[in-house]
């Protein structure tokens, strides 16, 4: 995908899609400037580090799942077919198959 935590300019745009975000939206919910993620949809200037960061951590806090299929990758949690499987809360001795 785009090393591991990274993302991409098209996984943003596609996670704003889904939660029907605009610029200013995710730039509140992430603390950076929303000129900071039009210049990165737009391949105008790469945003720092940090920046990304704070991108994925609101997209990731409001439902979205970064994904390595699919173009661009990206779908909110609970939706599609991907399995993301029992939390450990909800483990038990009946619904544990030992794989962990």
């Amino acid at each position: 995908m785009n090393g591991g935590n990274d993302i991409t300019a098209g996984q943003v745009r596609r996670a704003r899609d889904l939660l029907g975000w605009s610029e200013a939206d995710l730039a509140l919910h992430a603390n950076v400037d929303a000129a900071v993620i039009r210049h990165f949809e737009t391949g105008t200037y790469p945003p720092s580090r940090g920046q990304r960061d704070a991108l994925r951590g609101a997209l990731v806090a409001a439902g979205v799942t970064f994904t390595d299929t699919g173009d661009p990758g990206a779908r909110l949690r609970g939706s599609g077919p991907v399995n993301d499987g029992i939390h450990p809360r909800e483990l038990t001795t009946e619904n544990d198959d030992g794989t962990s």
